[in-house]
């Protein structure tokens, strides 16, 4: 569900949180996610409480309502709230983020939001489908077929 009103809610369930100089580390196990925040989005996803609006947030922060609305869709794209923010519709009018961040001036002020998903550990122990193998412990289905005694054998 999406919605342009909210009073947006961080994820806090299943997830590491550590603060690294003036960044916050974010691992959300059950996506197996990390997501870095950086100050700026760290103090946004912070006040997203179920109970602040977007108008509330800024004015708590002392910052532009579009810079927090960024931030959240942001923070929405790394699965870091309960709910899926969209962007009202007077900042889609086909520019992109880049494009309105730099209207309202914000340079440093943008919300800096990289996430990386992680393999699990059965994941990377093996080979995927289609893979070269020559034993079924190569494999992440635990099969290597076809011609295993010349070394022509591949992940099923």
């Amino acid at each position: 569900m999406t919605t342009t009103n909210p009073m947006p809610k961080a994820k806090t369930e299943r997830l590491i949180v550590r603060e690294i100089d003036d960044e916050t580390l974010v691992y959300d196990m059950g996506h197996h996610a990390a997501t870095c925040l950086n100050e700026f989005a760290a103090k946004i996803w912070r006040r997203c409480d179920g109970k602040t609006s977007i108008a509330g947030i800024a004015a708590a922060l002392g910052e532009d309502e579009r810079a927090v609305w960024l931030a959240l869709h942001r923070l929405t794209k790394s699965k870091l709230l309960t709910e899926a923010i969209a962007l009202p519709p007077s900042m889609t009018t086909g520019k992109s983020r880049r494009e309105i961040a730099g209207q309202l001036g914000l340079g440093a002020a943008v919300a800096a939001v990289s996430s990386i998903v992680m393999t699990t550990a059965a994941h990377a122990s093996g080979a995927a489908g289609g893979s070269p193998c020559s034993s079924n412990s190569q494999c992440q289905s635990g099969d290597c077929a076809g011609d295993l005694s010349h070394g022509n054998g591949f992940c099923t």
